[in-house]
């Protein structure tokens, strides 16, 4: 039986690489921007859907980290 997926996005998939790699990484939604040419509505989605993850948190001034290891 063949099941479908969900596309995958390719800049998620490097926005979590890139977390992944180096864990002291903080980034604002226009960093995130910048590093990965897309609009701030766009980043702001990624980081967004990686918090939903438990990847990574953000801080009441907006810098998305890491979430910490349980």
């Amino acid at each position: 039986m063949v099941t479908l997926s969900a596309p995958v996005d390719a800049d998620l998939l490097r926005l979590r690489s890139e977390f992944a790699t180096m864990p002291g990484l903080c980034l604002t939604v226009d960093q995130t921007a910048r590093l990965l040419s897309v609009r701030t509505p766009k980043a702001c989605a990624l980081l967004d859907e990686l918090v939903v993850d438990g990847l990574l948190v953000r801080s009441a001034s907006g810098i998305y980290r890491r979430a910490r290891l349980r």
